[in-house]
């Protein structure tokens, strides 16, 4: 990585991450956010995108797993993000399961691998039309499941990655934790941010923590992550109790 390539970074939109990340993630970079199920992936995703639309920056949500307008109604609810108004307005895109390309996926004939390739051919095409300055996929083990082999998996990730590197974008990429495709799709990004559930006594309590970021120092703390109705934001505490 060249020196002018590590000296841009964006920010995240998320209260307090900034900081632990030391001012944002890197421009061009491929960024992870890791963790069980419920523990605020999609929300995480979602406010890095709106923070761009706000700031008139065209950005792209590469939805893998259930169709755009489930989001779109989730986060109208919960936080009163109107996604709608942003594609009204010419600054979000979607890509989803509904688009032809990757409705193969639904088709047993397709090997796992062709369907990646069709799906890395679907986002270069978009990208190179849209011109997003960031993309939110959620959620990236969907593609990688039926891949049997660990080293055509890292070689498929890479491939992934590669595209949002080659065009500058930069990228949040959802992973569940499941069958160890986690630990893989981490260890190709060129960060980790790691969101979980602490129990400390009688409170359940959200955590997050960055666990790398390639290039730059962190705050190595964990902290805790807050959701409230205006989205997401991290607290400059500990969730164990003292």
């Amino acid at each position: 990585m060249s020196e002018a390539y590590l000296s841009e970074r964006i920010g995240t939109g998320i209260p307090g991450l900034d900081e632990m990340l030391r001012g944002g993630y890197f421009v061009g970079t491929a960024n992870v956010v890791s963790g069980d199920s419920g523990t605020g992936k999609t929300i995480f995703g979602t406010q890095f995108i709106v923070e761009g639309a706000k700031k008139g920056e065209n950005v792209m949500c590469i939805i893998t797993s259930e169709e755009s307008k489930s989001i779109v109604r989730e986060m109208k609810t919960s936080f009163n993000w109107d996604l709608e108004e942003y594609v009204r307005q010419g600054k979000l895109t979607f890509v989803d399961i509904t688009d032809p390309s990757l409705r193969l996926q639904k088709s047993v004939e397709i090997a796992p691998s062709e369907l990646i390739k069709s799906f890395k051919k679907l986002v270069e095409s978009k990208i190179e039309e849209v011109k997003p300055t960031r993309i939110f996929i959620d959620s990236i083990e969907a593609l990688f499941l039926a891949i049997e082999s660990n080293y055509k998996l890292r070689t498929l990730i890479d491939d992934v990655f590669s595209v949002f590197r080659k065009h500058q974008v930069t990228s949040v990429i959802t992973v569940g934790s499941m069958y160890n495709l986690d630990n893989m799709v981490e260890y190709g990004a060129d960060s980790v941010v790691k969101l979980g559930r602490i129990i400390a006594g009688n409170n359940l309590q959200r955590s997050i923590y960055i666990m790398k970021m390639r290039g730059s120092g962190t705050i190595n703390e964990v902290r805790v992550l807050n959701i409230s109705d205006n989205g997401m934001s991290v607290l400059a505490q500990s969730p164990y109790l003292e």
